[in-house]
């Protein structure tokens, strides 16, 4: 990430968020069931990703098991309903691995801004990066959110 700014100012700059959601123990269905087990579950995290995604956010792989998404148009009050939908989403599916049918789970972090002001793009992500290891260490599975300002 470099440094830019997303800061605007005006009545055309709207509330946004960033989240990063990581696939929990991604290297554990690699381990057991193989790389293609595990590619397997990055395109169906993506595909689940961008499914649900509208056209004014932006999604993407940061790398292993890591995306990165940037919702606008949002406010705190609905983004916990957003990502925990998509949360309960992926873990509602079937993975058909060696004859066994294999669940998956995913955590979420996330911090933005209610106030229109996203100043500091590395800072949020830095931020979303704390909410996301606070939430695999209180058990993964889960979304926490740092308050927005």
């Amino acid at each position: 990430m470099g440094q830019q700014t997303t800061e605007r100012r005006g009545p055309a700059w709207f509330p946004g968020v960033v989240v990063l959601g990581d696939i929990d123990s991604f290297k554990e269905i690699n381990d057991t069931f193989g790389h293609e087990a595990g590619d397997t579950v990055l395109r169906t995290f993506a595909d689940t990703l961008r499914k649900l995604t509208r056209i004014s956010d932006m999604c993407g792989r940061l790398g292993g098991d890591e995306f990165l998404i940037v919702i606008s148009h949002v406010s705190g009050d609905n983004i916990d309903l957003a990502i925990n939908r998509f949360r309960e989403l992926f873990c509602a599916l079937s993975f058909p691995f060696a004859g066994k049918s294999v669940s998956i789970s995913a955590t979420f972090g996330v911090a933005g801004s209610d106030s229109g002001s996203l100043k500091d793009f590395d800072a949020l992500v830095r931020k979303a990066d704390e909410m996301l290891y606070k939430a695999k260490r209180a058990g993964r599975n889960c979304v926490h959110i740092a308050k927005l300002d």
